[in-house]
């Protein structure tokens, strides 16, 4: 009765951090911009199998990703809610599928599985990704839950219908994600199997038939489903090598570094314990997990989607709280010591000298620092704990709080997306449209191009002296003033976004009407009042 109450009240915390804003803060463009208003254009009747925007194609390959972002807009409503909610609800299966793949079958103890959940829970990665309209949590979801199912296998082989799990996620991954999600499964496997000398599994995992031939059956039908509806998707659906500058390769460094805040030394240690020290390597769930992580890191970096890492989060987790639960079994405190020396080596100098560079690069992060500074001040809480009850050689009540400093992390942290919304998003200007355009009027971005207006508005935008958005094509471009001015002063109606310093540009229409100012940007129409 207490572990089960103890469950329940863990998951109602992390269902109140990781739900707690999804629905508070508008979109962010351009990526949840891009992908909440391909969803809206399924859900609003549009073609399941075109990704639109309006009347502009949209390049992409997360069909079911917007699918099941379609499906919550019915459900919920039209709301950023709705099309985060999935997101939301995938970091929380993520922290569930660490703990299910961290807990040893032959072991009584479920000490492993609370601290692995509680790490995954903590890592800015996981936490970042479930709060974005993308396809990234999603696909870290399934992936995780295919390594579930794998990990089970391995610790039961007779059982070949756990593998069930990691073919049945697998191919959804496939539908959600694109070919990753297959491709990466089976490489990791092969990885794997030659690393331990395991050809066992190999031959298990390709040739059960109960997983195969769903495997195939489903994929095929969704691949040729895209042959004949939608080739154009199959083209972005191949691996392609990223290639990075010095400034990229700094800001990819940076990005993986803040990734698995704040468990750096930890991660490092166990991983230091689990890499192979000869050949075959042993047939332990942790190597399959490093294995995991390694592929699926090495993917997102030579992509260059560094949300991708998120895939990596559940192995290195589950690693992490296997080690920390030996090293608590056999009294290791010199590999505590030792992970919180290289935590707090590595930590000190990112707050003091990559946070003040990285304000001075993005002057996004000047406008979140108001959240910023509790978790920075929550993440020195997580470092003095660590700190003091390994000085202390208090462990066990190091397992009991340290990973729960970590948690505190994730209150400030929210802010920071709903800071960058509240500079950035349209959403006031995108409700007043919702609620003021009629039939046939029109719509125009002026020196800005934000997708979330479809997502707002529900109209094509046309727009004037901006760049096209990347991966949208066909967007109606409006060629100079001339043809603004003759559209501007036609009898219909026309509502116009700009920033604010652009409206004492002299090449403006005349007769302009303000409507509402907010973010610096300015909403104004053609006519004065709202009714035709």
């Amino acid at each position: 009765m207490f572990r089960n109450r103890k469950a329940l009240l863990f998951g109602l915390l992390l269902f109140y951090l990781y739900f707690r804003g999804t629905g508070s803060h508008g979109l962010i463009d351009p990526l949840e911009g891009i992908n909440a208003s391909i969803a809206l254009h399924m859900s609003a009747g549009g073609n399941r199998f075109i990704p639109r925007i309006g009347e502009a194609f949209a390049a992409g390959r997360s069909m079911g990703t917007w699918w099941l972002e379609a499906l919550a807009l019915k459900i919920f409503g039209w709301s950023e809610f709705a099309v985060r909610f999935f997101s939301a609800l995938s970091g929380l299966i993520m922290i569930w599928a660490s703990a299910i793949a961290s807990r040893d079958s032959r072991s009584i103890s479920t000490r492993a599985s609370w601290l692995s959940a509680s790490i995954c829970a903590g890592m800015t990665i996981c936490f970042t990704v479930s709060q974005l309209v993308s396809p990234h949590a999603i696909y870290a979801c399934l992936m995780s839950l295919t390594m579930t199912g794998i990990i089970r296998y391995l610790e039961a082989r007779e059982n070949k219908r756990r593998l069930f799990l990691a073919h049945f996620c697998s191919t959804l991954c496939f539908i959600a994600y694109g070919f990753e999600g297959l491709l990466l499964t089976w490489l990791a496997v092969i990885a794997y199997s030659v690393l331990a000398d395991d050809m066992r599994m190999l031959k298990d995992l390709f040739t059960w038939p109960g997983g195969m031939i769903f495997t195939v059956i489903i994929s095929g039908l969704y691949f040729l489903l895209l042959m004949l509806i939608n080739t154009d998707i199959i083209q972005f659906m191949h691996c392609r090598i990223h290639t990075y500058t010095f400034g990229g390769i700094l800001g990819m460094c940076i990005f993986a570094f803040m990734s698995f805040m704040p468990f750096h030394g930890f991660i490092i240690r166990s991983v230091y314990e689990v890499i192979p020290k000869k050949y075959p390597a042993d047939k332990s769930p942790e190597v399959f997990m490093l294995v995991w992580a390694v592929i699926f890191g090495l993917s997102a970096i030579l992509s260059g989607d560094m949300l991708a890492l998120s895939c990596c989060a559940v192995p290195l987790s589950s690693i992490l709280g296997r080690r920390l639960d030996e090293w608590l079994d056999q009294r290791k405190l010199y590999a505590v010591i030792i992970s919180v020396m290289i935590n707090i080596m590595l930590i000190v100098p990112v707050v003091f000298m990559i946070l003040p560079f990285m304000m001075n690069k993005f002057p996004v992060i000047k406008i979140s620092m108001l959240s910023l500074i509790p978790w920075g001040m929550a993440t020195g809480l997580f470092l003095f704990a660590s700190w003091y009850y390994t000085k202390t050689r208090q462990i066990e009540k190091w397992v009991r709080n340290v990973p729960g400093a970590a948690l505190l992390c994730l209150l400030p942290l929210a802010g920071v997306f709903s800071l960058t919304a509240g500079e950035y998003s349209l959403r006031d200007i995108g409700l007043k449209l919702r609620d003021s355009v009629q039939g046939d009027d029109r719509v125009i971005q002026y020196g800005v191009n934000y997708p979330s207006v479809y997502f707002y508005s529900l109209r094509n935008s046309g727009i004037i002296d901006a760049e096209l958005m990347p991966g949208v094509a066909e967007k109606k471009y409006i060629t100079d003033e001339e043809e603004l001015n003759r559209i501007w002063n036609a009898k219909d109606r026309v509502f116009m976004i700009l920033p604010v310093e652009r409206s004492a540009n002299k090449s403006l229409p005349k007769n302009i009407f303000s409507i509402l100012e907010s973010n610096g940007m300015l909403l104004i129409s053609n006519q004065k009042n709202e009714n035709k």
